[in-house]
């Protein structure tokens, strides 16, 4: 073994002290500093533009929207039918749109009502306190059908919306009939990476924020669904528009970091609606072993795996989703 003496000369003439002592040049520092600057500016300082505030629906124009004012709310929904009433909670992140084909279907035997909770769509948040977590979200479902009028009724709900509609039944049994679940979250497992990264403060905000491109939104929406024709250009536009919305936005990463579903899960065993599972076989986002687990832990629980479908079968494969549900609501 040979000795070094720290304050020898090395072989390229320096002490081994000022090697060990080596920094990055300094403007690799300004070079991080200003990329963290740039980040949460982006995340907490810039509002990209509301460029759907433009957009004319010709589906709403077709369907006719509703507006009914709470406290809490000014809730954006249609409607249409006569019979027992049917309420469709619009899928997390979308509007009513996302039930257009049943909206369709199962209003010829039902009245049916199809609504933007806070957050989604087309309605206009008034209590700035909202915490869009799960009692809030619960406590809009009650707020809405009290608005119009519904004590009871079959619920149903896709993806996050549900979520919500199973909490809705296990807080509020007498009020709910029957209940539709279509690759509903409400186990406590984990999401994709991507829906993940928005509990990260800074990073969830930027990303949701640039994530209302039509491009990125085109993306997502194939993403979900096998058949990809189905991911026309109107139907494109009708799912873009609201997503720009700022409050639409703010709520999309709150909601990923706020909803417990360790509270829906556990009240599983115990939840006696009677319930449909339906779920897209091919579903990237809440894989097929969960609607399963849904299946072995409610105790009245139809299952109904549809092959060929993805996260939103309800527009992925409208033609088995609309006679399952017919079938499932008519009993």
């Amino acid at each position: 073994m040979v000795a070094v003496d720290e304050n020898s000369p090395t072989d390229a003439g320096r002490p081994a002290r000022q090697l060990r002592r080596r920094r990055w040049p300094r403007w690799v520092a300004v070079v991080v500093a200003l990329m963290v600057a740039a980040v949460l500016f982006g995340a907490y300082g810039w509002q990209p533009t509301e460029a759907g505030r433009n957009f004319r629906s010709p589906y709403l124009a077709s369907v006719g929207s509703r507006y009914v004012d709470t406290p809490l709310a000014r809730f954006h929904y249609i409607q249409a039918g006569s019979g027992a009433p049917v309420v469709l909670l619009s899928p997390g992140g979308t509007s009513v749109i996302g039930w257009k084909d049943q909206f369709t279907a199962l209003s010829r035997d039902h009245t049916v009502y199809v609504v933007d909770l806070p957050g989604q769509g087309y309605t206009q948040l008034h209590d700035r306190d909202f915490r869009f977590d799960l009692n809030a979200m619960t406590k809009a479902v009650g707020t809405f059908m009290d608005a119009v009028g519904v004590p009871r009724a079959a619920l149903a709900g896709n993806s996050w919306s549900g979520g919500w509609a199973l909490a809705f039944a296990q807080r509020h049994p007498d009020r709910v009939t029957r209940l539709a679940l279509l690759d509903a979250t409400g186990l406590d497992l984990p999401g994709t990476l991507m829906w993940e990264s928005l509990k990260i403060p800074a990073f969830g905000e930027l990303a949701t924020k640039l994530s209302t491109g039509k491009p990125t939104v085109r993306s997502l929406a194939e993403g979900m669904m096998v058949n990809k024709d189905r991911v026309t250009d109107q139907l494109l536009d009708e799912w873009w528009a609201p997503m720009t919305f700022h409050d639409n936005i703010r709520a999309t990463y709150l909601l990923e970091r706020r909803l417990d579903w360790a509270l829906t899960e556990r009240a599983l065993p115990t939840t006696a609606t009677p319930t449909l599972i339906l779920w897209g076989k091919q579903d990237t986002i809440q894989p097929v072993d969960r609607a399963h687990l849904f299946a072995a832990l409610l105790p009245d629980a139809q299952l109904q795996i549809l092959n060929g479908c993805g996260h939103a079968p309800q527009l992925d494969c409208p033609e088995p989703v609309n006679h399952h549900l017919q079938m499932f609501f008519a009993a």
